[in-house]
């Protein structure tokens, strides 16, 4: 008898133990959304973007948004400050969002329209071009757009917990209550030197593959 109890007893044990583990998974899952949640819905905006920007192509294609949209060979100095001031700009709205205490619910209209941008230049290739615009837009449009939405994923996430921060800032009654901007403008430097960078790598590879591929 005390041996059935015994068992009774370590078997309860062991499926407290299973509830107990699998209640931890469930935590750390969703501590790890919280974590990430704004690149998820970062990612999931520019899909969105570039599916709408794929289907706008389609219908509202014209000579005038195709001459738009034909690539130019140009200098690397050209394409760079081309690149860097639409890069940047679009930077500069994601930080100022970021001090804006309604900045975090409308700040992924950004990856939006970096998506609807993508998805009309890919649906212009591939119209166009055939199987030649798709090997066009994988070595032209995926790596620099890529680099380019990792950074601007990241400063969305800084500019939201940001906007978030002031928000909760302007509720607290406590006179002695500060926020330090001194991290978030140290991180935005570093994210400013990525756009510039990514600007630049863009650049020399169009440059380059404007010399091998001919559109």
């Amino acid at each position: 008898m005390e041996d059935e109890e015994l068992a009774f007893f370590e078997n309860e044990e062991f499926f407290n133990t299973d509830n107990k583990s699998s209640d931890k998974e469930k935590k750390d899952i969703s501590e790890l959304f919280e974590e990430y949640k704004s690149i998820i819905y970062t990612v999931l905006f520019y899909s969105f973007g570039l599916f709408v920007g794929s289907y706008f192509y389609k219908m509202a294609s014209t000579e005038l948004l195709d001459s738009l949209l034909k690539p130019e060979s140009q200098s690397i100095i050209n394409l760079f400050v081309s690149n860097f001031c639409i890069y940047f700009s679009l930077f500069l709205l994601v930080v100022f969002l970021g001090f804006c205490l309604i900045g975090y619910p409308i700040i992924n209209i950004i990856p939006t329209v970096i998506g609807l941008v993508t998805g009309i230049r890919a649906a212009f290739f591939f119209t166009n071009y055939s199987v030649k615009g798709i090997g066009y837009s994988l070595v032209m449009l995926v790596p620099y757009i890529a680099l380019f939405l990792t950074v601007i994923a990241f400063t969305i996430k800084l500019s939201t917990s940001l906007s978030k921060q002031l928000i909760s800032l302007t509720k607290n009654t406590d006179e002695h209550a500060e926020l330090s901007l001194k991290p978030y403008i140290k991180k935005y430097l570093i994210f400013a030197l990525c756009i510039t960078i990514t600007s630049l790598l863009e650049a020399g590879l169009t440059n380059l593959l404007f010399t091998i591929v001919t559109i």
